[in-house]
C-alpha cells in the first residue's frame, strides 16, 4: 500500500480523496449551519412546512419588488390589471386592500393551488425614507402579528398581498426549483450530516498527512526526488496561485444568478486543489532541505547580507587605514593634529558666531603661543611612552633621557630608570641563583654517586662470594636494589635540575610521532602485563611528523609509561593515542587509578610530588615535573587531567608540513 501511493496514481487518488473530503465537509458544515439557524423547523416540524419555511423565505424579497411595481402602476393612474411574463417557477397575483388584481404574472390562470399569501405595507415617502430604488414611497413586509417592525399600528399604510403559487414540476432551473430539489434531502439528513461532517473531517486529516508524506517520494526509492520545477522560487508558485484565485473572484462577481453560485463553487474547488498542491511542493521541498534556500526571499536576504558584508568589509578597511596611520603617527603629530582639530572647530564657532575681526586675530595668536607648549609636553611624553614599552618588551637596558624634562614628567622618567635597573638586579640574582643551585645539585650528586657506585659494587660482590649463607645474599640484594634506587634518584635530580634551567642539550629532528606509540608499546609490553593491565592505542592511518629529540621524547614516554605501570587498578585498560589536533600532535595517555587521587593536577606536575600519599610504590616524584620540563624544551606541552579516578597526560607538539 505504501508503495502504491508513493507512485503517480496513488497520489492522484489521494489527491481527489482529500478534495473530495474536503468539498464534502464543506457542504457538511454549511447543512449543519443552516440546520441550526432553522432548528425551530428544521427539528421540530414536519418535512412540508420545514419547505414551504424555505419557500417563504425567498418569496419575500419577491414580493418587494412585485408590490412596488404595482404600488406605481396604481399611483400612475392605470385601473387595468397588468400581466408580467414569467421569469420563474414562482406564479403571482398582487391584490390590493379591496382584493382586487393588480399585477398577476403569465402563468396565473393555470395555477392549481394558491398556498403561500404575503401581506406588505407601503408607506409615504414623507412619513419615512424613500425606497431603496429611490421610489417616494417605502414596501415593508408585515409579520405573522401583522406588524411591520419599526412602525406604529396607528399610523396610516396601504396593504397589498401577494398570492404565490408554483409550476408544476418546477420547470425553470431558478433558486425554486433547487429548494424543491434538495430541501427534502436536506431534512432527511438533518441528523446523518453531522456524522458525515466528522467522517469527511477525519478523511480529509488522513489524506492530507498522506499526500504531506509520499510528496516527493517515489516508489522505488527512500531519496527524497522533486519536481522538473523546483530551481522555481515557491513565492512563484504562491503568487501564481494568489492570482489565479483574485481572477475566479472577480468572475464571481461578474456573474449573477445561479451562475454565480456555479462559478463560486468552481473557485472554491480549485482554490482548494491549489493550496494542496502548494502544500505538496512545500512538503517536498522541507523534507530534501531546501525550502528557505530556494526561496525569493533567502535570496533577498542574502543578496542585502553581501551588500552589507561589502559595506561593512569596506569600512572596516577604511577605518584600519586611518587607524593604523594614527597608530603608525608619532605622539607629537598626534598631539598636533588634536590641537589643530579643535583650534579649527574653535575657529568655525567664533566665525559663525559674528565675532569681530580683531576677536579672530586675538585667538590665532592665542593658540600660536600655546602650541610650543604643547610640542614640548608631546615630545617628553613621547619618550616616557618609549621607555614604558621597552619595559615591557624585557628591554632591561633601556635609558630614558630625563633631560629637557620638568616637574612630574621628569620624575616619571627618572622612576622608569629605576625600575629598569632594580628589574636587571632581580634578574641577575635570580639567574646566578638557578646557577648555583644546579652547579650544587650536581656536585652533590657527583660526590655521592662515587661512593654509591663503590657500595653497589661491594655489595654485589659480597652477594657472590662463595659460601656465604641466604640470610646474608637476601641483605646483600636488598642493598644493592635500594642502593640503585638512590642512584636513580640522584641522576633525576640532576637531570630535573638541568631541565628546568634549560641545560639539557637538545638536538631537534623530524620525528614520525607514531613510531613512539609503536615503540611504547612493544617496550612496556611485558610489564603491562605483569600489573594485568590492557593497552589500547589508536593512531591516524598518514603520518605525522614532528621536530623532537629522540632521546628526551623516549624518556617522557618512560617516565609517563612507568606512572601508568605503577599506579594504574589491575584489570583495567590503558589507552595510548595520538591524533592531528588544529596543527598539533596530541598524544593521550589515559589510565584508571588504583588510589584515589585527591589532589589537583599542578599538585602533580611539582616535585616530589607522588600518586599515592602511602608511598608504597617505587619513584621519587620527578617524573612527570622532567617530563614537562623535557616537553617545554622541545616546544612541546605536558597537561593533566583528573576526573574521579581517571587520570589523563595530554603532549601535545606543533605538527611540521
Amino acid at each position: 500500500m505504501k508503495r502504491f501511493f508513493r507512485t503517480a496514481v496513488g497520489k492522484a487518488v489521494l489527491f481527489i480523496i482529500c478534495v473530495l473530503s474536503v468539498i464534502i465537509l464543506g457542504l457538511s458544515v454549511v447543512g449543519i449551519a443552516l440546520s441550526l439557524d432553522n432548528a425551530d423547523i428544521m427539528y421540530l416540524g414536519t418535512e412540508e412546512t420545514f419547505c414551504d419555511e424555505l419557500f417563504i423565505r425567498e418569496l419575500k424579497y419577491d414580493g418587494y419588488r412585485q408590490v412596488s411595481q404595482a404600488v406605481k402602476m396604481v399611483s400612475e393612474g392605470s385601473g387595468d390589471m397588468e400581466i408580467l411574463p414569467d421569469s420563474g417557477n414562482a406564479l403571482f397575483a398582487v391584490r390590493d386592500e379591496q382584493g382586487n388584481k393588480v399585477i398577476v404574472s403569465e402563468g396565473f390562470f393555470f395555477a392549481r393551488e394558491w398556498k403561500y399569501p404575503l401581506v406588505y405595507a407601503v408607506y409615504a415617502a414623507d412619513d419615512k425614507e424613500q425606497d431603496r430604488d429611490d421610489l417616494p414611497f417605502e414596501v415593508v413586509y408585515l409579520g405573522d402579528n401583522g406588524y411591520a417592525e419599526g412602525y406604529g399600528p396607528d399610523e396610516p399604510y396601504a396593504k397589498y398581498t401577494v398570492w404565490y403559487s408554483f409550476k408544476d414540476g418546477f420547470p425553470e432551473a431558478d433558486r425554486y426549483a433547487l429548494i424543491a430539489r434538495y430541501a427534502p434531502l436536506a431534512y432527511r439528513m438533518r441528523y446523518a450530516v453531522f456524522a458525515i461532517a466528522f467522517l469527511s473531517l477525519l478523511t480529509a486529516i488522513l489524506s492530507f498527512v498522506a499526500l504531506m508524506s509520499v510528496a516527493g517520494r517515489r516508489p522505488d526509492t527512500e531519496e527524497i526526488v522533486t519536481g522538473p520545477f523546483s530551481f522555481i522560487p515557491y513565492e512563484i508558485f504562491v503568487a501564481a496561485a494568489v492570482g489565479i484565485v483574485i481572477v475566479m473572484i472577480l468572475a464571481v462577481e461578474g456573474s449573477n444568478g445561479v451562475l454565480e453560485g456555479v462559478i463560486g463553487c468552481a473557485s472554491a474547488v480549485i482554490a482548494l486543489c491549489l493550496f494542496i498542491g502548494l502544500s505538496m511542493c512545500a512538503a517536498s521541498r522541507i523534507k530534501q532541505k531546501t525550502f528557505f534556500q530556494n526561496t525569493l526571499t533567502a535570496k533577498a536576504l542574502m543578496l542585502i547580507s553581501g551588500c552589507l558584508g561589502a559595506a561593512w568589509g569596506l569600512t572596516k578597511k577604511v577605518f584600519d587605514y586611518f587607524r593604523q596611520g594614527l597608530r603608525n603617527m608619532s605622539v607629537t603629530w598626534k598631539t598636533v593634529l588634536v590641537y589643530l582639530g579643535f583650534s579649527f572647530a574653535e575657529l568655525i564657532a567664533v566665525g559663525a558666531a559674528d565675532e569681530t575681526d580683531a576677536r579672530v586675530v586675538m585667538f590665532i595668536l592665542e593658540r600660536a603661543l600655546i602650541l610650543p607648549a604643547v610640542v614640548i609636553i608631546a615630545v617628553i611624553f613621547k619618550k616616557l611612552y618609549a621607555g614604558g614599552q621597552a619595559l615591557a618588551r624585557g628591554d632591561l637596558a633601556h635609558y630614558t633621557d630625563t633631560k629637557g624634562m620638568f616637574w612630574d614628567l621628569k620624575r616619571h622618567g627618572e622612576d622608569l630608570n629605576s625600575i629598569a635597573s632594580g628589574m636587571a638586579i632581580a634578574v641577575e640574582d635570580r639567574l646566578k641563583s638557578e646557577r648555583m643551585k644546579a652547579e650544587l645539585i650536581t656536585n652533590v650528586s657527583h660526590d655521592i654517586k662515587t661512593p654509591l657506585t663503590s657500595i653497589i659494587n661491594y655489595a654485589s660482590l659480597i652477594g657472590e662470594e662463595e659460601g656465604t649463607s641466604e640470610k646474608t645474599k637476601e641483605y646483600t640484594e636488598v642493598l644493592v636494589r635500594q642502593s640503585e634506587r638512590l642512584k636513580r634518584l640522584l641522576e633525576d635530580l640532576v637531570e630535573a635540575s638541568k631541565a628546568s634551567t634549560g641545560n639539557l642539550d637538545v638536538d631537534l629532528m623530524q620525528c614520525d610521532a607514531g613510531v613512539f606509540l609503536d615503540q611504547a608499546s612493544g617496550e612496556y609490553s611485558e610489564k603491562l602485563a605483569e600489573a594485568d593491565l590492557t593497552l589500547v592505542t589508536k593512531s591516524p592511518e598518514k603520518e605525522v611528523r614532528i621536530l623532537a629529540d629522540g632521546r628526551r621524547m623516549w624518556r617522557i614516554f618512560d617516565n609517563l609509561m612507568n606512572n601508568i605501570c605503577k599506579y594504574s587498578m589491575p584489570g583495567t585498560r590503558v589507552y595510548l593515542s595520538l591524533e592531528e589536533e588544529d596543527g598539533k600532535a596530541v598524544f593521550t595517555f589515559k589510565n584508571t587509578s588504583k588510589d584515589e587521587l585527591n589532589i589537583s593536577e599542578e599538585e602533580l606536575m611539582e616535585r616530589f610530588t607522588r600518586g599515592d600519599s602511602s608511598r608504597n610504590t617505587e619513584g621519587n616524584g620527578l617524573g612527570l615535573s622532567i617530563a614537562r620540563s623535557m616537553a617545554e624544551l622541545q616546544n612541546g606541552a605536558l597537561d593533566l587531567s583528573i576526573d574521579g579516578d581517571l587520570f589523563k597526560a595530554i603532549l601535545t607538539f606543533p605538527v611540521i608540513g
